[in-house]
């Protein structure tokens, strides 16, 4: 693949969804979140997809993406870390 297309499946590949620095493991979260569990806990829909990013500390969804992307070990285009 080249051009248009390779720059699409790069990002595609280079979304949060698949970057090491997506906090994955939501018994963590709680732990490292004082008062996350006001409201409805990690697990809960308020939270829904998203997860930290342990760079940014911020919120991201799956599909976000940012220049700092590094791939988590094992992630592709068709795994999924979630």
């Amino acid at each position: 693949m080249s051009g248009a297309g390779a720059m699409i499946s790069a990002g595609l590949a280079a979304r949060c969804e698949y970057c090491r620095h997506r906090l994955d493991d939501r018994r963590k979260l709680e732990q490292r979140i004082g008062g996350l569990a006001s409201f409805g806990s990690a697990y809960g829909a308020s939270i829904g997809e998203s997860r930290l990013c342990g760079l940014h500390d911020r919120w991201v969804s799956p599909g976000d993406a940012c220049a700092s992307f590094a791939e988590a070990q094992g992630a592709g285009s068709s795994a999924s870390l979630a």
